[in-house]
């Protein structure tokens, strides 16, 4: 996948903005970037977003097709214009989900992040024309490593991006959804809709919708783009005891439902395709296949989480690329009191939990 080139903060623009948040022009702004705060030391960082990040007037502008069209949406909508530009990449990714039943009547939704080491964000917002939820970022995507981190305050410029960049999330009405990757044709539907890229999708369902058919109803509304000119499907799930997953094929939107005991996703599709393409995850998939099948999908938290620990990647050898892939995060989502429960680095000893509002 393309990257774009990393860009430098210049002191002079930092030394600009800091002079126009004691003005007041970015109050919101300065409030996201104040509340960044990491856990210990666990490359964890937690930011609650009190930034209008104006999804609606992005929407109806007609979307962005690309991650640069978004990015350049954030500079001229939350940056006010300032020559600041936000770095990122989107790498490849190779994912879990699946979606069960508790002892309790709930539902959850389970999903794994796996990727090339990085720190992450759980994102908080409260939109005025939306639904509260948390998500989570890979901030390897704005540009952050082991030495640019959003420790220090000019250095948190790009976490106002991150609103915009959510790989899943949950939102109050409990509706979750992750994002897995496919190697596949690229998806990039073309009409007179708005146009919207995988992760811009998230954070408008997450935002707009309440259940799997409203986040549907959402999907065929828009074009989709898939990010980094790649092909990826979503796994959906509602706290009404729904989940599906939503993949597209030469730029048609399949809808994938439960069959039999279980729903579940990894990096190939459920269904026949009329190419041929490389398949990944499916030892992970028959791992989910079997333990859901076995338990006919009904789980408590705690095997929800047993169950991301049993498909996570343990990467040790560099691909041919010399990039090491790993679970960077394993996320449970609790849809009928929607909250998250997230274990970073496979350390599934200190799980973190986050409430949604």
């Amino acid at each position: 996948m393309k990257t774009v080139k990393k860009v430098i903060i210049i002191a002079l623009v930092a030394i600009l903005a800091v002079l126009l948040v004691a003005l007041g022009v970015f109050q919101g702004e300065a409030r996201t970037l104040l509340s960044v705060k990491e856990n210990g030391d666990t490359g964890v960082y937690e930011v609650n977003y009190a930034a209008d990040y104006k999804l609606d007037k992005l929407l109806e502008e007609g979307g962005a097709a690309t991650e640069e069209e978004l990015v350049q949406y954030i500079l001229k909508t939350m940056l006010k214009g300032l020559p600041i530009e936000v770095p990122y990449e989107i790498p490849n990714l190779a994912c879990s989900t699946f979606y069960a039943e508790t002892p309790e009547k709930g539902y959850i939704f389970g999903r794994n992040l796996d990727n090339q080491t990085t720190d992450l964000a759980v994102i908080r917002t409260n939109p005025k024309d939306g639904y509260s939820s948390v998500s989570v970022v890979n901030l390897s995507f704005l540009g952050y490593n082991e030495s640019y981190t959003p420790d220090k305050l000019l250095d948190r410029i790009n976490t106002l991006a991150t609103a915009y960049f959510p790989l899943d999330g949950i939102n109050e009405k409990g509706l979750a959804v992750g994002v897995l990757q496919l190697q596949a044709p690229v998806t990039a539907q073309d009409s007179d809709k708005p146009d919207v890229g995988t992760t811009l999708a998230i954070r408008a369902m997450l935002d707009k919708c309440a259940t799997v058919d409203e986040a549907i109803d959402f999907l065929r509304s828009v074009d989709m783009y898939a990010a980094a000119k790649g092909c990826f499907h979503f796994q959906i799930a509602d706290a009404t005891g729904k989940s599906v997953v939503v993949s597209y094929v030469n730029n048609e939107m399949v809808i994938t439902e439960k069959t039999g005991d279980f729903i579940a996703a990894t990096n190939f599709y459920l269904h026949d395709v009329p190419f041929e393409y490389e398949k990944q995850g499916l030892d992970r998939y028959e791992i989910l296949e079997k333990t859901l099948t076995e338990k006919k999908s009904l789980l408590t938290a705690e095997e929800g989480m047993d169950l991301l620990e049993a498909v996570r990647i343990t990467g040790t050898d560099p691909d041919e690329k010399g990039r090491v892939y790993s679970t960077q995060w394993s996320a449970l989502y609790d849809l009928t009191n929607p909250s998250l429960t997230l274990c970073a680095d496979m350390n599934y000893a200190e799980p973190y939990v986050y409430t949604v509002g």
